[in-house]
This record gives structure tokens, C-alpha cells and sequence, in this order.
């Protein structure tokens, strides 16, 4: 079993939810990604916006608190069994342009409206922004 804490973004433009897509799974998850020993929640946060969406440091400002921790178990696509916890802190980016830096994942700004009829996971991740926005 491997576990992973996974530390999750909250991004929020006006009525639009910036979210991850997987490119060949066509789903959906939030920013985010990996804790690497001995990083906080907002080191790995600064990291994997960076690395994933190209998004400077000066551009990044992570919110005080926890929105949500949850835990998540599953298998991988090698059948191995996951095990996590997944934390959502709420993020600002200023910066419009923002650009995939990996090949299996894109990202776009999705209308909370629209949130319901998206795969978005894990669904208690969903399910929480659903009800906390009274969607």
C-alpha cells in the first residue's frame, strides 16, 4: 500500500473554478499534488503550481486555514491500492495566463455552475464545493 498526502487548490476567479483535467481520462480534479519530505502544504502548493502551470511564486497567495480534509483510498491503473489524505487550502493566482507544463493534464476555467455535470474527483471533493456554493 502506498499512502500520499495530497495538498489541493481552491482556485476561485469571479463565477469559475480553475480545475485539472486528465487528458485521456477526461476527468477532472483540483490543482494540486504531492507532498515531497519535509514540505508544508503551502511549499508543495507553490511548487506544484509552478511546475504544473508555470505560475510565479510572487504570483501565488495561499489563504490561512484548511478548507477540507478528506480522506481518499482507490487503485491506481497497475491495480495497487492507494491510500491518502487529500487537504484543500484556498489559493489566489494573479495571473490569467496560465499553461499546462505536462503532457497528460490541462487546465481550465470552469463556470461553478456548470461543476454539477463534470467528472470531478474525488466526488466528496465535488460534492463539498457543490454544497459550499450552493450549486
Amino acid at each position: 500500500m502506498r499512502t500520499q498526502t495530497t495538498s489541493r487548490c481552491l482556485i476561485i476567479q469571479g463565477d469559475s473554478i480553475i480545475l485539472c483535467k486528465h487528458i485521456s481520462g477526461g476527468y477532472y480534479f483540483l490543482p494540486g499534488g504531492g507532498l515531497e519530505l519535509g514540505e508544508t502544504l503551502n511549499q508543495c502548493i507553490t511548487r506544484e503550481l509552478n511546475e504544473e502551470m508555470g505560475v510565479a511564486e510572487s504570483d501565488i497567495k495561499i489563504h490561512d486555514g484548511i478548507l477540507l480534509a478528506i480522506e481518499n483510498q482507490g487503485y491506481d491503473s497497475k491495480g495497487n491500492f492507494l491510500y491518502g489524505i487529500e487537504v484543500v487550502k484556498r489559493v489566489d493566482i494573479n495571473t490569467e495566463n496560465i499553461t499546462s507544463q505536462e503532457d497528460l493534464i490541462d487546465f481550465e476555467k470552469i463556470k461553478l455552475s456548470d461543476l454539477p455535470d463534470i467528472k470531478l474527483y474525488p466526488t466528496v471533493i465535488k460534492n463539498w464545493i457543490i454544497e459550499t456554493h450552493g450549486l
